[in-house]
């Protein structure tokens, strides 16, 4: 139990380091980019071309999906840093 914590809290630390680097910043914009490019081409696209919406809305659910699973484990990561500590806690 103590070391999933552990796991978790060193991963979403390295999430949020990886989030405030020049790398995670320049990846996050191109997957903002890359949403707000699939949202545009939605708005025009001819609605008969099934195969082609579909395509655009996968897309931006990937894009999407990016910058929530990078959150999702900084929240994991916090939440286990404070499930640790109460556990350390009641067991001291």
């Amino acid at each position: 139990m103590t070391e999933d914590l552990i796991r978790q809290a060193e991963i979403g630390d390295e999430a949020r380091k990886f989030i405030e680097s020049e790398l995670g910043k320049a990846l996050l914009d191109r997957a903002d980019q890359q949403l707000k490019s699939a949202q545009e081409l939605l708005e025009t696209v001819d609605p008969t071309k099934t195969e082609e919406i579909r395509a655009l809305q996968n897309k931006a659910q990937i894009a999407r999906n990016f910058g929530e699973w990078i959150v999702e484990l900084i929240d994991r990561g916090d939440n286990a840093l404070i499930q640790w500590s109460q556990n350390a806690e009641s067991e001291g």
